[in-house]
């Protein structure tokens, strides 16, 4: 059986990068004929350009990827040296209903991932559920803002401080939300740390992979400088254990640099974007993610809830079938995964139910008006 045509892909990354082919090969050829690749002006540049960006009021510090950006802020937290360097007890609470990457982060650093559900409307975390799960081993929690929504992290910060564990930190993973707020604030600089993802996809992304962490203390930016070169102050001289190369490189960042300003015109082509899909389509029996107040998202994702799984497989199967690409984020919760199957306490019936009930529509900043009306129809269609 021939497999169908493609008529709307989900993201197209040969169209974004057209979008400023002139500028990036400019960029990314003078950083190759600089003569300076690691930890160079460049580098410091798109730091400093991405901190004013977030307020100005921290420091952003430039790594490998958007898992390392969630291991040094761990490490600097004091989750763990190193791989299994973390006594046993040093417990890290997040969901479930996440990317790979949360989990494989809190493990990287030693760890011990503690899932608790996400709210049933918001599909964050639920706040009060991660503050009743925090113990004497609780080291740190991490909030995902996923789709590109913003989580509690306020409701979380204040619920540790009457808790008297101010000393929990919160940490932001912004993977998917660079460029969102709340009651004015970025994402990223409501915590302790703030993480973020420059996979291709993501809302400001790398022709490869980066990352970078915001800290507004002073301590932590340079903890975490020296984290990222393998603990080292200067050249030779560790200061602290648990060092690792995880450096954001020229080129990467001479990319980046070009593509920044362009953050706040495709997050708004974005949700003109997943206005429309929520205009067409609210009547249908479909469940859009809510977004809390005082949060502006910065969408990565349009993301659809049917109200069943056999529902949902029929829908993508019929999307497929008229060349519209699709994906779900995620079929598989963390905690029902074999890798993480040790770390599962207890049943997440939202999570699990999300799971099965979710879809992915195309949205992306190159997706054209004829695009999204082919998708629109198309459900329109199966509903029918």
């Amino acid at each position: 059986m021939s497999t169908p045509e493609t008529h709307v892909p989900f993201f197209d990354l040969h169209r974004l990068y057209l979008e400023q082919k002139a500028e990036i090969d400019a960029a990314a050829l003078g950083a190759l004929g600089s003569g300076h690749y690691i930890l160079g002006p460049r580098g410091k540049a798109f730091e400093e350009a991405m901190a004013a960006s977030l307020g100005g009021s921290g420091q952003v510090i430039g790594c490998n990827s958007g898992t390392d950006a969630l291991v040094l802020p761990l490490r600097a937290a004091g989750v763990g040296a190193r791989r299994g360097a973390a006594p046993p007890e040093a417990e890290v609470i997040t969901v479930a209903h996440t990317a790979i990457p949360t989990i494989t982060a809190i493990r990287a650093s030693g760890g011990t991932p503690v899932f608790v559900d996400v709210d049933a409307d918001t599909w964050l975390l639920d706040a009060k559920k991660a503050l009743a799960a925090v113990t004497e081993r609780t080291r740190a929690i991490i909030v995902v803002h996923l789709y590109g929504a913003m989580g509690p992290v306020d409701e979380l910060v204040e619920g540790l401080k009457k808790m008297g564990r101010a000393d929990v930190a919160v940490i932001e993973d912004c993977a998917q939300a660079q460029g969102a707020s709340k009651h004015g604030r970025a994402a990223g600089t409501l915590a302790r740390f703030g993480s973020f993802s420059f996979y291709p996809t993501k809302n400001v992304g790398c022709i490869g992979d980066g990352g970078a962490v915001h800290a507004g203390d002073p301590a932590d930016a340079e903890r975490l400088r020296w984290l990222r070169n393998y603990g080292q102050k200067d050249r030779y001289n560790a200061q602290v254990e648990g060092g690792m190369n995880s450096r954001l490189d020229e080129v990467q960042a001479a990319i980046l640099s070009v593509r920044l300003p362009k953050l706040r015109e495709w997050n708004a082509r974005k949700e003109t974007m997943v206005a429309r899909y929520r205009r067409e389509l609210g009547g249908l029996p479909l469940t859009f993610q809510k977004v809390a107040e005082g949060v502006v998202p910065a969408w990565h994702l349009c993301v659809v809830a049917t109200d069943a799984g056999p529902t949902r497989d029929r829908l993508q199967a019929e999307l497929t079938g008229r060349g519209v690409q699709t994906l779900i984020h995620y079929p598989h919760p963390a905690h029902t995964q074999p890798a993480f199957a040790p770390y599962r306490r207890e049943a997440l019936p939202v999570t699990e139910s999300l799971a099965a009930r979710i879809l992915s529509l195309p949205m992306n900043p190159t997706l054209s008006q004829k695009e999204q009306d082919l998708v629109i129809r198309s459900v329109k269609e199966f509903f029918r």
